[in-house]
């Protein structure tokens, strides 16, 4: 691409910057909680409705408890003999639920406050608009490229991870426009993770009646809260949370049935795969013969490792950065993505390519407003430079 299209593109990315604000601000006033199917479908409608025909084939994967999952296409799934297709991924739920007390989308200088504005509708609104970009200069014809935007990445991706254990399959790369890090760095590794959930059955009884023989699924899972949090420090590189717990009727009954919600990561598979050893070997460690436990691994993402290959893309990333006055980081992130799917089975992966967010997750998420239109501008070459060089 030369200097002068370069400038162009720019100019075009610069001058359509308030309809971009005000597409992000409409997407995150638009509540899309995994479980609010409506929102999310609304929030698809809204990006495809911005997309307008870009993409000549469009797969609709129908949900009934999350919103659906839509799969854009530059060229029909059959068509894979000679090349392979570079992989886009967005997701349009968030983590707010409806009657949560952060709905709405505030401006403070240069900061959008509101929730998902960088998980993920900022990444969205990037997304969109580089390719809405490059269909102006009519640069999406040579781009074999494949969009996926999923209702149920905060979820763990339950139902859209069979997708992309599919297409994966067909990718010669992939990115991700999860929001970048608070310095705009950009995601070269991830952290794999599972969500579960512990259930400790006992025996129900009046508190008078069984004194010190009482089976208590309480008792019993707080034997095993304190076995698991205790992973944290034998295991490097491990990390093992219990967030949420229910149980018990009142303070006169032994309760007969107690749970608890756990995340568990780990910075590589070997890690994982020890890890969940452990924590199933704990569940099924009785204290209390009288009681017993049940682990149900609710969601899993495997670890995606920083390849050659990532940190190859990375470095042509960075050199397109420069003249747009960004200096880009490589990121290993805690965190995980559905960018774990595809980098984890070896497809070159960079995720982060969203605006610059802090916060996320929390009712004080927020972006930089600026960094829509650079990181656009940056999603765009990269994308051409895809496009124009199969080495990649």
């Amino acid at each position: 691409m030369d200097r002068s299209l370069k400038d162009e593109i720019s100019a075009f990315i610069k001058a359509n910057a308030e309809a971009q604000l005000r597409f992000v601000i409409d997407l995150c006033n638009e509540n899309s909680y995994t479980y609010n199917i409506p929102g999310t479908n609304r929030v698809a409608e809204m990006v495809l409705e911005q997309l307008g025909g870009l993409f000549p084939q469009h797969e609709i994967n129908e949900q009934t408890e999350v919103g659906d999952h839509h799969i854009l296409r530059m060229r029909a799934a059959g068509e894979w003999s000679c090349r392979r297709s570079i992989y886009l991924l967005g997701h349009m739920d968030t983590v707010f639920p409806p009657d949560h007390s952060f709905q709405k989308c505030k401006r403070e200088g240069d900061w959008l406050i509101g929730p998902g504005t960088g998980d993920m509708k900022g990444g969205l609104a990037v997304i969109v608009y580089a390719l809405k970009t490059l269909g102006h200069f009519g640069l999406m014809d040579r781009l074999d490229l494949t969009l996926i935007l999923s209702g149920d990445e905060e979820i763990g991706s339950i139902t859209s991870h069979s997708l992309y254990e599919v297409e994966r399959e067909r990718a010669r790369a992939c990115l991700v426009a999860e929001c970048a890090g608070p310095q705009g760095e950009v995601v070269i590794s991830r952290n794999g993770k599972a969500g579960a959930r512990l259930d400790c059955f006992g025996k129900d009884s009046h508190v008078a009646r069984v004194a010190a023989k009482k089976a208590s699924a309480i008792v019993e899972l707080a034997h095993k809260i304190v076995a698991l949090e205790a992973l944290n420090g034998n295991h490097p590189g491990v990390t093992v949370n219990v967030g949420k717990i229910e149980g018990g009727l009142g303070p006169c009954t032994v309760p007969a049935h107690a749970s608890c919600l756990l995340d568990m990561r780990w910075s590589d598979e070997k890690q994982g795969k020890g890890l969940l050893q452990d924590a199933g070997r704990i569940s099924q460690d009785r204290i209390n013969r009288q009681c017993r436990c049940e682990l149900t691994i609710l969601n899993q993402r495997p670890a995606m490792a920083a390849t050659e290959e990532n940190e190859k893309m990375f470095g042509v990333l960075r050199q397109l950065a420069e003249p747009l006055g960004m200096s880009l980081t490589a990121e290993y992130r805690r965190g995980t993505s559905d960018a774990n799917y595809f980098g984890a089975a070896g497809v070159p992966t960079l995720d982060g390519l969203g605006p610059i967010c802090e916060g996320d997750h929390t009712s004080h998420e927020r972006i930089i407003i600026s960094s829509l239109a650079t990181r656009t501008a940056l999603l765009a070459f990269f994308l051409n430079r895809l496009g124009a060089d199969n080495s990649l």
